[in-house]
This record gives C-alpha cells, structure tokens and sequence, in this order.
C-alpha cells in the first residue's frame, strides 16, 4: 500500500495540471514583461507580442468545453484607452471575435476573464497601444522626426560690421549711379543744343548734319549782326535810289 502512496500522488498533481494552471508566462517587447494567468483546461504554450496591430497572440491548448483564461495584463505592456479613459480590448480566438469579462483594473494592469472551445488553437488581445510600438508608452515611444536645429547666429567684431556697412554703402552709392547713367535726359537746356536743332525748331525742317556747333547765345549775337547790316543795307539802298530819282528829275 505504501508502495502506491508515490503514485496516487503524481496521478493527482497530473489530474491538477490538466484542469488547472496558475503561473505566469514571458513576453519581450522593448523589455520583459510577465503575464500572470490562471488557466481551468487550458494550457498558455507561448505569448508574442504583434507590433503592427498593437496586440498579444498567444498559443493555447483547449480541453473542455467549459475552459477558462484568466490574464493580467500589465498596462505598460499593452493598453485600450480613449478620450474618457479605459477602452475595451478587441479579443480573438482563432480570428473570431469573442466576448471577455473584465474582473479588475488599477494603475497598472488590467484582469480579464475568457471563456474559450476545445478548438481554439489562438488567442489575440488587440489594445490601442503596446511597448515599444511607439504608440503613447512611456520610455518606448518612438520619434519618427528629428529635432529642428535652431541656427547659431555668427557673432561679428565691431571692425568686420564697420568693413560690412562701409562695404554696403558703397553699393549702394554705386547703384545709384547707375541708375542716373541709365535714365534718358529728357529735357535739354537750349544753351547746349546745336544749331540744327535750333533751326529745325524754328523753321520746322531738318537741316543735314552742320560741321561745327553753335549756342544760342551765339545765334542771338549771329541774329542780332544780321539784321543790322540788314538794315543797313536797305538804308544804303533806299538813299542811292533817291539820289537816283533827283538826277532824272534835274
């Protein structure tokens, strides 16, 4: 009888193993997290962590049809949260939607509840975030884009700003000389202009190209000349007339 104590007792923990499992399981996303469970019929083979859909897969094994999945999941590790607050986990079994209870929840983890098939061969609790997916976790999120540099401003001595600003006058001097060069003189004073101008303006015809320039001070003088050998001439010319007209009268 003694000899049958040793077996009745590994029968019994094997009995003990098969309908129920309390322990805790490993999960690496950015650093190792524990999952706490407790498990009636069913047996956690392993627990992955799915970066793109922020969510757990684990692999089961099902062996009534009343089994249960009792999971403490660490708020660090994955998380469904919303404006108001905590958000409701999306659960899967074998890609299948599945309800859940929510046992108790605090600062720091959350505990559900799931009732699971014989054939349920996978598990997913999808959240909204997870560790080190670079979605809102402390100490895991990742940025995408690099700080701006601000520009550091040169600091100059006060004999390159003086070179600079002396140098910037004259630049500036010089444009404007530029842009007097490069403006037409509209108006011409009439002292600077040439005697075919003169002329033309006068006369109201164009005189081909005079081989010498003549101000109009000069023209005045030339004008005034003119005119009194002019009249000169007239009065030389009426006086020989008159001498004329008296000899035929004698």
């Amino acid at each position: 009888m003694k000899l049958f104590l040793p077996v009745f007792f590994l029968l019994g923990l094997s009995f003990v193993s098969v309908f129920g499992d309390t322990g805790s399981i490993a999960v690496v996303s950015g650093k190792s997290f524990q999952i706490n469970y407790d498990a009636n019929y069913v047996q956690v083979l392993s627990a992955q962590p799915n970066t793109q859909d922020q969510a757990l897969i684990f692999s089961i094994q099902v062996t009534n049809p009343t089994s249960t999945l009792e999971l403490t999941l660490p708020r660090e590790l994955i998380d469904a949260t919303n404006k108001n607050g905590s958000a409701d986990f999306i659960v899967l079994a074998d890609g299948a939607f599945t309800s859940y209870v929510e046992k108790s929840s605090d600062q720091t983890s959350r505990t559900i509840l799931i009732q699971l098939a014989p054939e349920n061969k996978e598990l997913e609790i999808i959240g909204t975030s997870l560790a080190s997916s670079g979605n809102g976790n402390p100490g895991t999120t990742q940025n995408s884009t690099s700080p701006v540099q601000n520009p550091v401003p040169t600091s100059h001595t006060p004999q390159q700003q003086n070179q600079s600003s002396q140098q910037q006058t004259q630049n500036n001097q010089s444009q404007q000389n530029q842009t007097s060069v490069q403006k037409p003189t509209v108006n011409a004073s009439p002292q600077n202009l040439s005697a075919q101008e003169i002329l033309s303006k006068i006369f109201h015809f164009t005189l081909p190209n005079l081989p010498f320039n003549i101000t109009h001070q000069q023209i005045i003088e030339y004008s005034v000349i003119t005119a009194a050998i002019l009249i000169l001439i007239v009065v030389i010319a009426s006086s020989k007339k008159s001498k004329t007209r008296k000899q035929i009268r004698k």
